[in-house]
């Protein structure tokens, strides 16, 4: 059972009201400026929350406006901004201004900016990966732990976004790895959703000879190389070896090695077979983004992707017959592997940490995070946001039955990701099995 204060947050990091303001149109200042007093409030503390944005509005006259950087590493900008838009418009007084960045160059930027000093008032970060759980240790992220807001966050969910106990971030939604199908084309191909492996390899050979690409692969996008390999190593998951439990296990100082676990073997033999023997010519030459644009258009009949990538193919096509189903292993018996994606923390040492705490009750209000969630299409960590989602209705049931596993490698060294990204891509270009697990292995121990 978590336990709660009061509201205290943050206060105590702010002296004698001194802060490091940003007033809008001009250069950063340091000046003296009244901090508003905070409030104790709750997620069904409605009407107290409203009075407290008309105080806001009626003194932001005579207030200068503070400016805040949200740091964003996520494609979707766009409902973020809404959701910014609707936060500024309850708070005059308080900018955002987004930085955008891609998944694959973020954590680059973010870990340099962190090397050089240079915080952001609030970041979008996944609460599991390890340069986030690093600094959230180093004190570089603001505990949020005893704002009586956050209780507004599901126990579970709020328990996956911990770092050693203590709340560092507010999670908007969970995500799942998925094989993502076609409606239409498994129902002109009399198909049914595969249950078992062999099933998968059937199905795939039935489009084949059809002349139906079976799958869309990403492979221009090394971040993508790498997170299908761990949704398969869930996929090839049974009763007596979960991956989690092995490769941080390694982490951790076992003594495993790749070299004697035929799983990992098989997780990478069957990603590759699927890449080189299924995907659409040159999937080295697909990105992300145009992989989304292929699957939405009908290039191909499925595609191992994670239950975020729905927006971005309903983007491109609002009226697909789309599914997602575990990806599946000899018995049928699947695993998903999941976690927050993503969380916005707020960074100490900005003098502005009170206005980014304010923004992140905002999040956590069920009316805000529905918003994110009617976009996202996935499952909300907000108590009494609804999910209105019969795409991913395949996958829940696997999260309910406790058929979930962490994305293992964000809880390996930090800064070892882009390399082992790389790794999962030229793994899927050259099909060099020993090169790839004696280099998993390198990763997985490295310390540094």
């Amino acid at each position: 059972m978590r336990k709660r204060g009061l509201a205290m947050g943050l206060t105590a990091l702010m002296t004698a009201g001194l802060l490091t303001g940003c007033v809008s149109g001009q250069t950063q200042t340091t000046e003296t400026t009244k901090v508003p007093e905070q409030k104790e409030t709750t997620a069904k503390d409605t009407e107290a929350n409203t009075k407290g944005a008309e105080k806001t509005s009626s003194e932001s006259s005579s207030e200068d406006v503070v400016t805040l950087e949200l740091f964003w590493q996520k494609s979707n900008t766009n409902v973020i901004q809404e959701i910014i838009d609707k936060f500024e418009a309850e708070n005059p007084n308080i900018k955002i201004e987004l930085t955008a960045t891609s998944s694959d160059t973020g954590k680059q930027i973010f870990q340099t900016r962190m090397a050089t000093n240079e915080p952001m008032d609030l970041v979008q970060h996944w609460p599991s990966q390890a340069e986030f759980r690093a600094m959230c240790k180093e004190g570089r992220m603001v505990d949020l732990s005893d704002y009586a807001w956050n209780d507004n966050i599901i126990d579970t969910y709020y328990d996956m976004s911990t770092v050693d106990g203590k709340l560092y971030s507010v999670p908007l939604s969970i995500n799942a790895g998925v094989v993502a199908y076609n409606k239409e084309i498994f129902e002109a191909n009399n198909l049914e959703v595969p249950k078992t492996w062999a099933e998968l390899v059937n199905a795939a050979d039935t489009l084949k000879a059809a002349g139906v690409t079976p799958f869309i692969f990403s492979n221009g996008d090394k971040e993508n190389c790498s997170q299908k390999f761990h949704i398969m190593t869930a996929a090839v998951a049974d009763d007596k070896w979960n991956p989690y439990d092995f490769y941080v296990g390694m982490y951790e100082g076992s003594g495993a090695k790749f070299a004697d676990n035929e799983y990992s073997k098989k997780a990478a033999e069957r990603l590759y077979l699927l890449s080189s023997e299924y995907a659409q010519p040159d999937p080295m030459s697909t990105n992300y983004d145009l992989a989304m644009q292929m699957f939405a258009n009908g290039e191909g009949a499925m595609m191992i992707a994670g239950t975020w990538a729905q927006s971005d193919i309903e983007k491109n096509n609002p009226e697909i017959q789309m599914g997602m189903f575990a990806m599946p292993a000899d018995d049928g018996v699947n695993m998903l592997i999941s976690g927050i994606d993503p969380g916005i923390a707020a960074m100490t040492g900005t003098g502005k940490e009170e206005y980014a705490a304010k923004f992140l009750e905002f999040v956590t209000r069920t009316e805000n995070a529905q918003i994110y969630t009617d976009y996202d299409k996935s499952p909300s960590p907000i108590k009494g946001v609804k999910t209105d989602n019969p795409t991913i209705d395949l996958m829940l049931s696997y999260i309910e039955e406790g058929k979930a596993i962490p994305w293992w490698r964000d809880y390996i060294s930090t800064g070892v990701v882009s390399d082992e990204a790389d790794l999962a891509q030229a793994f899927l270009m050259d099909g060099d099995l020993d090169t790839f697990l004696t280099g998993e292995e390198e990763i997985v121990l490295r310390k540094e």
